[in-house]
């Protein structure tokens, strides 16, 4: 629906590798494009909801295509089309390298984003257990105790002369 309303393939500004499988998986979407028919956005937003049964049917999408049409006559006037000018619509001038459009399998990129995210989660749960780890050390370093000692002040234990300090310099040749 999205390449229908802008003339655009999804994504063409995105290399089309793990990266790009994981931002989508977590909602990532191609802009809106704004002056589309009224309900249009929302019915191709509903085809991209994550869970496959929250998505219309093509039966449903068929119908509330047809009443779109019956009530927009502007938009599809007896074949005529209505030309919008929109640096949003049309074909991209310039060539993404990274995007590839052609018939490849899928399998191992899916595998690697989902053993990437399965990384960045189990990463973000050792962080989330450092910090609280951390708050646990640091609402100790915090706990103070007074003590108080007693101390003699005998000078009993030994000449004076023990208690001088003797320095010496020390020649090194290096």
């Amino acid at each position: 629906m999205w390449e229908l309303m802008t003339g655009r393939r999804p994504f063409w500004d995105h290399d089309h590798d793990t990266d790009l499988i994981i931002k989508i998986c977590d909602g990532f979407r191609p802009p809106i494009v704004t002056n589309a028919p009224e309900g249009y956005v929302e019915l191709m937003q509903r085809c991209w909801h994550s869970d496959p049964n929250k998505r219309p049917t093509a039966t449903e999408l068929r119908k509330k295509i047809v009443i779109m049409k019956n009530n927009e006559p502007e938009y599809y006037c007896d074949g005529i089309t209505k030309i919008v000018k929109s640096p949003d619509i049309g074909p991209v001038k310039s060539i993404n390298p990274g995007a590839i459009y052609k018939s490849r399998s899928l399998s191992e990129m899916i595998k690697s984003a989902e053993s990437t995210r399965s990384l960045e989660s189990i990463d973000s749960e050792i962080s989330n257990n450092k910090f609280e780890d951390n708050l646990t050390i640091n609402d100790n370093d915090y706990l103070t105790k007074e003590i108080e000692l007693d101390i003699d002040n005998d000078t009993s234990f030994g000449d004076s002369k023990d208690d001088d300090y003797v320095t010496e310099e020390i020649n090194f040749d290096i």
